[in-house]
């Protein structure tokens, strides 16, 4: 997936890298598909060049100890595979071909390059060793083996700990996007891991109409399985119990990509429930929404969507997962509850009270202007490429193209 403004977390994390990064090289966007394609708008950023690179298929265990591996290569692999799934997709036996299709787009020998997400670290590094790469980063944004952990997918967990803990530390700088994720892996794997947090836009203004009947909000990617069972939630036990509190109708938004789920196709045939899938423009939604509902048991890093929520002036009503990484508080920015029955509650006293929905609302808007906003993370960026450059003794400020290689796929957020 290519950097993208919005709609994807993933590409709207990635879009503040290459702006970030922009500010001292020449960026070429390398755009490895790894789940497919989803209909996002690419960033537009001034000399920021993409190189699509197609899968040849084969797997991470296809001949690893052929041409393209050394004897340091088998031994790395010998320690990490069993790779995770998406790593399996984009293994590094595709650097040949990467490093030829970056040849062909102009990067030369010496580029330094940046990798977004864990399961990339393989391949990326395989490509910085082609490209004679001064200085190689990543940014693991989520800590992935937590994730797996806490879906009690032990099978995962355990590969990407031996991944992470094979490949992060040959890398000379990398970042997640919240402190607690920062201070798990350091501590996990003995490396240092910056913090360079999640950024969404703020608008100047917020227009507000909520609709009658009150409208509730998720957003995410529902083909990742902790949003589809947080909709399902939303849609079979709150929404229905904030109506019944309420006697009135209360109708729920269901918006993101997802795949063929039967499941969903149920949610949308229930009253008041849509599932709009992909939505272009989120702002007409969030300009009728009376809440953000955020009924996630599991997940990892920072939801940019709580954050867009935020930004937009809609009061967010969530479980602490749902909020985690993020440096607010309960009561101030944001409504927590654990379980449906306290989120239907919470949401059925704030539909009761607008001035708290309003004063809360302004309190969280303040809040990402002040530690989420898009220029204020590019400075991030910035400054986490300059130290790792000057670690390495190479001057960040060259004009050297950047290659940064960016998972194409729906995401986790």
């Amino acid at each position: 997936m290519e950097p993208a403004p919005d709609g994807n977390g993933l590409a709207m994390r990635a879009a503040r890298f290459v702006a970030g990064a922009s500010t001292h090289f020449s960026v070429v966007v390398l755009v490895v598909p790894v789940s497919g394609a989803q209909p996002y708008r690419p960033v537009a950023e001034p000399a920021v060049g993409t190189v699509l690179v197609p899968l040849a298929g084969g797997g991470a265990s296809a001949d690893p100890g052929g041409s393209v591996f050394s004897p340091r290569w088998r031994n790395l692999l010998d320690a990490a595979l069993p790779f995770p799934a998406a790593a399996n997709r984009a293994p590094p036996t595709m650097a040949p071909e990467v490093h030829d299709a970056l040849t062909r787009a102009g990067v030369a020998q010496g580029t330094p390059l940046h990798v977004m997400r864990s399961y990339l670290a393989p391949l990326g590094l395989a490509v910085a060793e082609r490209l004679d790469s001064p200085w190689r980063t990543l940014d693991l944004d989520d800590d992935d083996e937590s994730v797996a952990a806490s879906l009690g997918d032990g099978e995962m967990a355990a590969a990407y700990h031996r991944l992470v803990a094979t490949f992060g530390g040959l890398f000379d700088g990398v970042c997640a996007a919240a402190p607690l994720e920062s201070a798990l892996v350091a501590q996990r794997f003995g490396f240092d891991v910056a913090v360079v947090p999640n950024a969404v836009a703020v608008p100047a203004e917020t227009a507000r109409t909520p609709a009658v009947p009150p409208e509730l909000l998720f957003v995410g990617n529902l083909a990742y399985p902790p949003n589809l069972a947080a909709a399902t939630t939303l849609a079979t036990h709150i929404a229905p119990a904030v109506a019944d509190a309420l006697h009135r109708p209360v109708n729920a938004n269901l918006v993101g990509p997802h795949g063929r789920d039967r499941s969903l196709e149920t949610l949308g045939r229930r009253p008041g429930i849509r599932v709009t899938g992909y939505v272009e423009d989120l702002g007409p939604l969030y300009e009728s929404a009376s809440a953000v509902v955020v009924p996630l048991t599991h997940g990892g890093g920072t939801s940019i969507k709580v954050l867009e929520a935020f930004a937009r002036g809609v009061p967010v009503v969530s479980t602490r997962a749902g909020v985690r990484g993020l440096a607010v508080q309960d009561g101030t920015h944001v409504l927590l509850g654990e379980n449906p029955r306290e989120l239907a509650a919470i949401v059925t006293g704030l539909l009761r009270d607008p001035d708290r929905a309003a004063r809360i609302a302004r309190v969280a808007r303040s809040f990402v202007g002040h530690h989420h906003s898009q220029s204020l993370i590019e400075g991030e960026v910035e400054e986490f490429l300059r130290r790792t450059a000057a670690r390495t003794g190479r001057p960040a400020s060259r004009p050297d193209p950047l290659g940064a290689a960016v998972r194409d796929s729906a995401g986790s957020r």
